[in-house]
């Protein structure tokens, strides 16, 4: 009897160190996919959001945050469709988030889903009044409809809110331009520069409203910054 008794408790020790050693593992594999979810390197975030996804194992504000890291890692990589699957599975789960009703309005108006894209906007700024990046993008939005004058109305709530905010200084700008108010576009692009030195947009855009005004040799010196110093600015 007392064989039996040391060889039961010498089982259930060696099963309590197995499920132990099971439980070490399995957290050490959600830490490290943790990690990879909330990390910059767009396929590893994929990978490693995907993983605690499919585990099953996470649930509510959490899964939410997994979801929204991987529709942003889907964005960087250009795929449209993924990101806005994520972005709305992350206001299923979180419909108080602003953030994820602005991340994936941001999918559709790069995707040229620009009504789709205001709505979005409208309510992240509904749940959060003073989200300076809204405003901004949302008067982008506007301006794709030919709307130039909710345009200006919103980059200047979003300069008002935040007022370092170079990118929304270029926009107004641009809205600016298009509406022949070409001092009040070199004054916004000037101070988007101020703000942001190496700013090629708007230095390229500055230069063609100096051309407009008949500052010639103004506006080659500004487009050729833009050219030398930022490429991608005058795509």
């Amino acid at each position: 009897m007392k064989t039996n008794i040391f060889l039961l408790c010498s089982v259930l020790m060696l099963n309590h160190a197995s499920a132990a050693e099971a439980d070490k593992a399995a957290a050490q594999t959600r830490a490290q996919n943790m990690t990879q979810c909330a990390g910059h390197v767009a396929d590893i975030t994929i990978a490693g959001c995907t993983a605690l996804i499919q585990s099953g194992q996470e649930t509510g504000l959490t899964l939410a945050a997994i979801y929204q890291h991987r529709g942003i890692a889907y964005y960087n990589k250009g795929f449209a469709d993924q990101a806005i699957a994520d972005q709305t599975a992350v206001i299923a789960l979180k419909p108080e988030s602003a953030s994820a009703f602005y991340d994936r309005g941001e999918v559709y108006l790069a995707t040229g889903l620009v009504d789709q894209a205001i709505a979005d906007y409208d309510q992240a700024i509904v749940l959060k009044p003073r989200y300076a990046e809204a405003y901004s993008d949302r008067g982008v939005a506007y301006g794709k409809k030919g709307l130039i004058d909710q345009t200006i109305a919103d980059e200047t709530r979003a300069i008002a809110l935040q007022p370092n905010f170079a990118e929304a200084y270029c926009d107004r700008g641009l809205a600016y331009k298009s509406k022949g108010l070409i001092d009040l576009a070199i004054a916004d692009y000037t101070r988007a520069i101020a703000l942001q030195p190496d700013y090629g947009k708007a230095y390229y855009n500055r230069g063609q409203a100096k051309q407009e005004k008949g500052d010639l040799a103004g506006g080659d010196a500004d487009m050729a910054w833009a050219r030398q110093n930022d490429p991608n600015s005058v795509k």
